[in-house]
């Protein structure tokens, strides 16, 4: 009777490991299958969105292409009152498509302080351009020194050679950091290089990157007051000769003509410049026709979202000439919104 009660217990015994190591077995392969299914739902999201993204840059390239052809076929042809008249506020495009849509912002891009001034063609100091840059900083609020010691290290970062100018900064600097790192010497790739410069914090570069342009070696600022708002006449002091002349400025803008002033012996006729006296303006470098375009596209397409800038020179054969083009919502151009920095 032991012999049978014992075999009895054994059994029982077995029949519970067999069913524990089963339900074991089970939830594991449970938890593998959701791992697996996991996997898979996420390797299926990301291929949706490898194409949705994929997607999204084809309809970015054809928003340069539609860009080109809209500013050659559209804008060039008119005369340079009509393409200011036009573009006195920036023209905007909404392009929907199966998935999402598409938006242009076409404005003047003349409204901006070329850093490329800052050298001539030949890679060497511009004097002018140094002087022209420290007015719009002192425009800005800046104290005179820190703005020639911004002018400096910027002339340093870009020019061809490796000699520091006054209170500029060279590799030497630069290679004590961590991680170290030489200048470029050459002209600015995008704006947010200025970040690199030596003596800049954050907060300073966002104070200054709405009214900054990156552009070719010895290229200077060339300024269309008939399109300009007055929150733009912190640059078109700088062609009048500094911080001393941004009141001058705002009044050019607010009291301009609705033709436009068309030529600089207008602009000397108007009453803002009565009794106007500056040993450092540059009359020359205020121009009457948008011969920059600046535009901002953003493509949305179903999870997918794409902003691309483009900058267009205007020729005088017709075309339309892409001199850069810059990706992320950080190449966007900021606008201030604030009237009251005018007067602070």
């Amino acid at each position: 009777m032991m012999n049978l009660i014992s075999k009895k217990n054994e059994n029982e015994n077995e029949r519970g490991t067999v069913l524990l190591t089963t339900l074991l077995i089970m939830a594991v392969m449970a938890a593998v299958s959701v791992a697996i299914m996991d996997d898979i739902r996420f390797a299926v999201k990301r291929v949706i969105n490898v194409g949705d993204y994929a997607q999204a840059d084809w309809y970015a390239k054809g928003a340069e292409d539609f860009a080109s052809s809209y500013i050659s076929e559209t804008l060039i042809p008119l005369s340079d009152e009509a393409k200011s008249q036009f573009l006195q506020r920036p023209q905007v495009y909404a392009f929907p498509f199966d998935g999402g849509a598409m938006t242009l912002n076409v404005k003047d891009g003349t409204h901006c302080f070329s850093l490329g001034s800052l050298i001539s063609q030949d890679g060497t100091q511009n004097i002018v351009g140094l002087r022209q840059f420290s007015f719009l900083l002192t425009a800005l609020g800046w104290p005179q020194n820190e703005a020639s010691n911004l002018g400096a290290a910027l002339t340093d970062w870009i020019d061809l050679d490796s000699q520091r100018v006054v209170n500029g900064a060279e590799d030497g600097d630069y290679l004590r950091r961590t991680p170290p790192h030489r200048t470029a010497n050459t002209v600015l790739a995008s704006v947010m290089e200025l970040r690199s410069l030596e003596g800049l914090t954050e907060e300073l570069y966002q104070s200054i990157r709405p009214y900054l342009c990156a552009r070719e070696a010895g290229e200077m600022t060339a300024f269309n007051i008939d399109t300009a708002t007055p929150l733009d006449a912190f640059v078109l002091s700088t062609l009048l000769g500094g911080a001393d002349h941004v009141q001058t400025a705002i009044q050019l803008i607010t009291e301009r003509p609705p033709q436009g002033y068309g030529n600089i012996e207008a602009v000397e006729a108007a009453p803002a410049m009565s009794g106007f006296e500056s040993a450092d303006r540059s009359f020359e470098q205020i121009v009457f026709s948008p011969n920059k375009l600046w535009v901002e596209a953003q493509v949305n397409y179903r999870n997918a979202e794409r902003i691309v800038v483009f900058e267009f020179d205007t020729l005088d054969n017709g075309g339309a000439n892409l001199t850069y083009r810059g990706w992320g919502s950080e190449n966007l151009r900021p606008v201030i919104k604030d009237p009251n920095e005018l007067s602070e």
